[in-house]
């Protein structure tokens, strides 16, 4: 009990609110948030598929929980699938990582409250917070591990997003082909791919003022990225070390906006931040 009480004061002093409990909540659609396949509370709960490292040696870091934030897909994933980057994660830093479903997505695994919105338009502050609930549950389900958000590219905007709005949710970020300058983004989509329509989602850039300076944040974009291209997440970093962050943009030699998730440099990244949190 007084383990526990240690550990809500901890979140109350990252400023989150405390809005899960460590016991199992039941969802809207009637099954647990038992950290496993749901996350959450009884107001939102996202689908998640948990990975166990495979080839677990000594090397399995006990500390680390990494989670993956996908990209966007029009509201629909098949998670078993999709999970493979989440897996080959869990193998490469020996430790369980989870497969965070977004707000509104559905999936062969069932559907995660929130909304998502036209075209993906859903980097909104209702969706973050429910993220952000998502995490509290996991870290409170967790004790003693320190949390490792991976996002790739929408994916990547909204835990940029969280690192602004609740601080304490993550311990560490990895923003893989980050749209982080959303207008900017959109304007360059509309021009070379004919995506029609200015989002009103939030934008990372926009925010980076939020974000505490000793955040651990890092960015890897493919140099062939014709999507997120690498200016978008210049801008952000640059924001982000104005304010004191120690923060760089690695770029990820011949890979393109989904290859990125295979370079080198992505997993070298995120390899590079399990150690600092283990310091």
């Amino acid at each position: 009990m007084r383990r526990a009480c240690l550990a809500v004061a901890g979140l109350l002093l990252a400023g989150l609110p405390w809005t899960v409990s460590a016991q199992q909540a039941t969802c809207p659609d009637g099954k647990k948030a038992d950290g496993v396949e749901r996350a959450g509370n009884s107001r939102h709960c996202l689908v998640m598929r948990t990975l166990q490292p495979a080839l677990a040696s000594a090397r399995v870091t006990p500390r680390v929980l990494a989670v993956f934030l996908h990209g966007d897909n029009g509201g629909r994933i098949e998670l078993k699938a999709d999970s493979g980057v989440a897996a080959m994660l869990a193998e490469k830093l020996q430790a369980v990582t989870v497969a965070l479903q977004r707000p509104g997505y559905r999936s062969d695994l069932g559907s995660s409250d929130g909304q998502s919105g036209p075209g993906d338009d859903d980097y909104t502050p209702q969706n973050i917070g429910i993220v952000a609930d998502a995490l509290l549950q996991l870290r409170s389900l967790n004790p003693g591990k320190k949390i490792l958000l991976v996002g790739h590219s929408g994916g990547a905007a909204m835990a940029a997003l969280l690192a602004a709005r609740f601080p304490g949710s993550a311990d560490a970020y990895l923003l893989a082909a980050c749209p982080c300058d959303v207008p900017a983004w959109r304007q360059w989509r509309a021009d070379s791919a004919g995506k029609k329509g200015a989002w009103t989602s939030l934008s990372p850039l926009a925010e980076a003022g939020k974000v505490p300076p000793a955040t651990l944040i890092s960015l890897v974009v493919g140099n062939k990225d014709e999507n997120t291209l690498p200016l978008f997440s210049e801008s952000y970093a640059r924001a982000l070390q104005a304010r004191g962050l120690k923060t760089r943009v690695t770029y990820a030699m011949n890979a393109t906006h989904v290859s990125v998730l295979r370079s080198p440099e992505f997993f070298m990244l995120a390899g590079e931040l399990a150690e600092m949190l283990l310091k």
